[in-house]
Formats: C-alpha cells, sequence, structure tokens
C-alpha cells in the first residue's frame, strides 16, 4: 500500500508559491489537498473558476509517482499540459489522433523515467492492450478524474468508458488515492460517482456552495436578441470583456458581424473556421484586443480569463448544467458580473422540440452507424480506437441523412458507447528522429537529395528530434529551404516510409472513431431501456430550463436548488431580485407622491405618459405605482380621452 505523502514532503502551500507563484490557496482547496495528501480517495465539488486543476497537482507534486490524469476534451488536456511544462513540470498526453509511435514514446516517457509527474489520457485510452501493460509499469501516486459528472448516466454530459475507471484501479499499486473533481454535480450525481469509483470507507466529499455573490443572473424575454444584445453590451460599459453564446456556427458569424457594424470589437470563433484563424481569435481576445467573442459552446473550456464582466446566451442551453458551467466563466476574478439569457416568445417550446428531435427513431440511429463505417472504411470487427477526419455536414450530404438526424444519432452512438467524437484541435506537425546519429549521417552521405532537409530539422529544432517528438512548422522549414510545402511534405513522408523519422502530420479537422470494434448496424445491441431512460432524463432536464426561463424566483435560489443546495440564498442581484427591490422602494415612496401627483392632474387633464415626464426618469417606477395605487383607490380616474383626472 502506498504511503501518505512523506513528512519530508515540501509543503503544499511551497509548492503553489513555486510553481504558481500564488501566496493563498482559495477557499476550500487546502481541505481537499490535505485529505488527497492522507490517502484518502476525494471528490472535490468546485464551481465553475473555483481552481479544480491546482487541487490534484498541487498534491501530486507532494506525493511520490506520476499523476494519472482522466479527462475527456483534448484542448483541455492540451492546455493543463503546456502550461505544466511552461513551469518546468514533465508532462505527457494520450488521446485520440496520436500516433502508435506518438502513444508507444509518452508511454516510453512515464516508465523509464525523465521525471514525467503528470500522465493525460482520454478514458477511451486506458483499457487498450498497450496502456494496459505499461501503467504497471509506471509508478503511479495518484488517480485524478477530471470532469468526474461524466461517469454517471444521471449527469448531463454521460461518457460510458469513464465506468471502466474502476477497472483501472485494480491495476494500480495498492492503496492509490483517486479524486475526482466537477463543477456540476447533483446528489444524485454525486453519489454516483463514489459507488463507480469504489470510494474506500475513508473516502472524503467535499463541497462548496454553487453561488456566486457577485454574478447577476438575467434573463431578459424579447422579441428581437440582437438589439436587446445590443443594450446589454452598452450596458455593462465600454472596453468589457465578453463571451457571446450562440448555438450555430451562422449564428456566430451573422452576431459578431452586427456587433462590428455598431463599432464594438467582436470576432466569430466556431469549429468550422481554420485552426489558426481559431487561435489568432482566441489569443486576440485573451489579449483584449477583441473584446467580445461570438462563439459556440465549446469555447471557454480551460481558458483562465479572470476579467470576463458578460456572458450572453443568445438561446438557452440544454441543460442547466451546461448554462451554470458557460455562465460561471463571468466574474472569476470576484468582482462583479453578469451572466444574461436572451429568451425569446416561444423559446420554450423550441427546447422541448429540440430535445425530442434529439432522438431519432432506431433504424436512423443504425443507418448513421452504417453510413459512419462506409465513411471511415471500417470492416465489421475492425476499427477499434482508430481516429479518422471527420466532417459531420460532408458526412450528412453524401449519405444524404439530414444533418440534425445524423447529429443526434451520433450523441445516442458516443452515450451508448460505440462512437467517439473529439473536438477539433489544432495539432501542429511532429518529427521524431528514430535512428542514432551515426546511421542518420550515413543516410544523408547516402542520400543527398534528403540532406538539406534533415539539416533544417535540426538546426531548428536540435538533438531533442533523437529524444522524442518534436513540433515543427512546415511552413517554416519550407521558407528555410526555399521550397514548397507540398514539397516538404512529400519528402518528410518519404524519410517516414524509409524509417529515418517518424512524421505525424499537422491535424486541425474534428475527428471521429468507433470504441468498440465495429459491429454489423443490424446487429448494434442498443440498449432500449437504457435509451428510454435517457429520453426521459433529458426532458426533465428541458423542464428545469424551461422552468428557470419562465421564473419568478431568485435566480441562484432555482438554480442552487436544481443542484440540491439546501436552504439556498437569495442573491440580491439577479434581475428578479433587482425588480423586486426596485418595486419595494417604489412602494416606499408612493405616500410622498400623492400630493405632487394631485397637483399636477389639478392643473391639467395628462395622459399617464405626459404625467411621468413631469417627474425625475429616476422616479418613474414610483410614480407609475402611486398612479396605479391612487386609481384603485378613486383618487384619480381615466376620462375618456385616456387621459387621469382627479376625483373631487
Amino acid at each position: 500500500m502506498l504511503p501518505p505523502a512523506p513528512a519530508s514532503a515540501p509543503a503544499p502551500l511551497a509548492l503553489l508559491q513555486a510553481h504558481w507563484g500564488h501566496t493563498a490557496f482559495r477557499a476550500g482547496q487546502e481541505d481537499i489537498i490535505n485529505s488527497v495528501l492522507a490517502g484518502h480517495d476525494t471528490l472535490a465539488l468546485l464551481p465553475t473558476g473555483g481552481g479544480k486543476s491546482i487541487c490534484f497537482q498541487v498534491p501530486a507534486l507532494a506525493r511520490p509517482g506520476i499523476c494519472l490524469v482522466v479527462s475527456p476534451l483534448i484542448a483541455l488536456m492540451k492546455d493543463q499540459v503546456d502550461n505544466l511544462r511552461k513551469r518546468g513540470l514533465k508532462a505527457e498526453a494520450i488521446y485520440a489522433g496520436m500516433s502508435h509511435q506518438e502513444i508507444d514514446q509518452a508511454l516510453d516517457n512515464c516508465v523509464y523515467g525523465r521525471n514525467v509527474k503528470f500522465l493525460y489520457v482520454s478514458p477511451e485510452r486506458l483499457l487498450t492492450e498497450l496502456f494496459q501493460v505499461r501503467v504497471t509499469k509506471m509508478n503511479v501516486g495518484l488517480l485524478a478524474v477530471d470532469e468526474a459528472h461524466c461517469l454517471s448516466q444521471w449527469g448531463y454530459d454521460f461518457r460510458p468508458p469513464y465506468l471502466r475507471i474502476a477497472e483501472l484501479r485494480e491495476k494500480l499499486p495498492p492503496g492509490t488515492p483517486v479524486i475526482a473533481l466537477t463543477a456540476t454535480a447533483t446528489a444524485q450525481v454525486q453519489a454516483d460517482i463514489v459507488e463507480k469509483l469504489k470510494f474506500g470507507p475513508n473516502g472524503q466529499v467535499f463541497r462548496q456552495s454553487f453561488a456566486r455573490p457577485k454574478l447577476s443572473y438575467s434573463v431578459l424575454h424579447t422579441e428581437d436578441k440582437l438589439r436587446r444584445l445590443l443594450e446589454v453590451v452598452r450596458g455593462v460599459g465600454p472596453g468589457k470583456t465578453g463571451i457571446v453564446y450562440a448555438r450555430t456556427r451562422r449564428q456566430t458569424e451573422d452576431t459578431a458581424s452586427f456587433l462590428q457594424q455598431h463599432r464594438f470589437a467582436a470576432a466569430a470563433y466556431h469549429a468550422g473556421l481554420p485552426a489558426d484563424k481559431r487561435t489568432k481569435v482566441q489569443q486576440d481576445w485573451i489579449a483584449d484586443k477583441v473584446r467580445l467573442i461570438v462563439a459556440t459552446n465549446a469555447f471557454g473550456m480551460g481558458i483562465d480569463k479572470p476579467d470576463v464582466r458578460l456572458v450572453a446566451h443568445l438561446d438557452a442551453p440544454d441543460t442547466l448544467e451546461a448554462y451554470y458551467q458557460e455562465a460561471g466563466r463571468a466574474g472569476r476574478d470576484g468582482l462583479f458580473a453578469f451572466a444574461v439569457l436572451l429568451a425569446g416568445p416561444n423559446d420554450g417550446d423550441e427546447l422541448r422540440r429540440r430535445t425530442n428531435q434529439s432522438f431519432p427513431p432506431l433504424d436512423t440511429v443504425k443507418r448513421v452507424y452504417q453510413a459512419l463505417a462506409n465513411y471511415s472504411q471500417t470492416a465489421v470487427g475492425g476499427g477499434e480506437l482508430a481516429a479518422f477526419e471527420f466532417d459531420i455536414q460532408q458526412f450528412a450530404e453524401t449519405y444524404r441523412i439530414k444533418a440534425v438526424d445524423a447529429h443526434n444519432s451520433l450523441k445516442i452512438l458516443q452515450r451508448e458507447g460505440f462512437v467517439q467524437l473529439n473536438e477539433a484541435v489544432n495539432q501542429p506537425a511532429r518529427v521524431h528522429l528514430v535512428i542514432n546519429h551515426q546511421d542518420l549521417y550515413a543516410f544523408q552521405v547516402a542520400n543527398a537529395q534528403h540532406d538539406l532537409l534533415i539539416k533544417a530539422l535540426l538546426r531548428l529544432h536540435g538533438g531533442e528530434l533523437f529524444a522524442d517528438f518534436q513540433t515543427i512548422s512546415e511552413n517554416a522549414l519550407a521558407t528555410h529551404l526555399r521550397r514548397s510545402v507540398v514539397e516538404v511534405r512529400q519528402q518528410l513522408r518519404y524519410l517516414h516510409t524509409a524509417g529515418i523519422l517518424h512524421y505525424q502530420p499537422k491535424q486541425e479537422s474534428p475527428q471521429a472513431m468507433f470504441t468498440t470494434p465495429r459491429f454489423d448496424s443490424a446487429k448494434l445491441p442498443l440498449d432500449q431501456v437504457k435509451m428510454t431512460a435517457a429520453r426521459n432524463l433529458a426532458r426533465h432536464k428541458t423542464n428545469a430550463v424551461a422552468q428557470y426561463l419562465s421564473g419568478t424566483r431568485c435566480r441562484q435560489i432555482l438554480l442552487l436548488s436544481y443542484f440540491d443546495e439546501t436552504d439556498p440564498k437569495r442573491c440580491g442581484v439577479c434581475d428578479i431580485c433587482l425588480a423586486e427591490k426596485k418595486a419595494a422602494q417604489a412602494a416606499e415612496q408612493v405616500p410622498s407622491l400623492r400630493e405632487p401627483l394631485l397637483a399636477q392632474v389639478r392643473q391639467a387633464a395628462l395622459s399617464p405618459r405626459e404625467l411621468l415626464a413631469r417627474f425625475p426618469p429616476k422616479d418613474a417606477a414610483a410614480v407609475t405605482a402611486a398612479v396605479r395605487e391612487m386609481v384603485d383607490r378613486g383618487e384619480l380616474a381615466y376620462a375618456a380621452d385616456g387621459t387621469l383626472q382627479a376625483k373631487p
């Protein structure tokens, strides 16, 4: 059994200061870290922006061995690995789209030293034969499960491969603790996580309130969302940073163009953009060159930008879990921020329609599965975990399937554990020299036509090419050699085939893969009972969103009640609370306005609008309330022409 962290291990705060430069932990982090260091299985529920990664990264540095991190999002893994490496900490990642050689090299680095401290793994890779053999040779000191709500069929983003993490625990050294982390989990989901990960008897659960005291939630009902969005952006103030979430790629572009026309620095971001364009838009936004980024919902994961003052949604997400996570990207610096949901008159009905549409007939699901096999040229019994580029629009057009049916059928196949869809990730080209210096020199002498390229690789990237895969720029090589990029790629492919180097071309497209050996589509073992349960759960979650849209209670109370927080308190800053506060203040002013109102009306019969114009704009609500009360009391009356008159 692995012992707790040794007494001589660096103190958590010292590690935090040394590697992250922070002088104190955020609320709740230290208790979670101490639980892990004591060897306890630990579930940490922290609100979005609460600093979950620190809760496993710090104890991993204090404990002996590698920290194995399970994460479902490639972009998030890449960001965290890059950030750790920038801090001088060695980290590796294994996910779909990597070549066998790259995976083999990363695992070797973890088994045979090189001081690797973190290994990030996508869940479907955990139980491959290659990983299973290597992990038993690693000195694993901690297992971290990020986005742990994916374990639960009662959650909003269930991933079947997560259910097999418990099997992995059996292959790790006895007593290796697990830390599971999530920002969104109901009580039922929490219980599911603890059960599925087989927490020990001393397992600990740490839960912070999901309340965000300085985040003002609002639902604004409107028939013209773009005009209302403009008002919101102007109201937040000039120069403030914000995210506007849209449901479709076309909507992101149209909205960004609309904001630009009104002189706001805005840009669209979605998976259909070229990778270099996506990267530039994101970097410009982080650097405040672009103030408003209009994006589909994948944007924001893993991006640590604390000064976002506004998150606006043009359409309601399908679940409150998703809304809480996306809205929570505002105000991570603890200062006042706004989360605004724009609701049209038919949005509730549209939500329910989309939910019903998301469960196409079984025959359609099987047809899409067969089409995916044809698209990827995968034979029955083959294709397991072999990723391929996947353009859903092209796929739907090629096989004459409605895009919405293709999308929803693939989601069902993913939820049932048959396929995996991966977001578009900008993966630069990589090269690893696989022969030694002497053999390489001999090859260069015998093959002069390749000598210049090999010298250019070594000049630009150094001897590290012999040790591991290195990111290269095909454009930089082409410029250096005064050749076309096409010629450089052809030459790199030849050297790969000749066994001189391993070359992994640049990737920037979404990918898909079969997570099991491919079935005959007619015999695809879809579980009708599970699918019916999933449909009922989706309808329950849709109803919760619809209730949030039409709710008349404090928005924070509605959200916290959904997440099973007991006795949630009013926030005082949402649209409902502010409206009630304004109404109360107006009611207090009513007595003092009675005589001034009567005096105005006695001078001349006035319409309500004319009467309002005779008082300061800040008193409009109070004047309206006073007029209503005086009409009810019989002190004022409406004449036939609509003017107000004082009764004798």
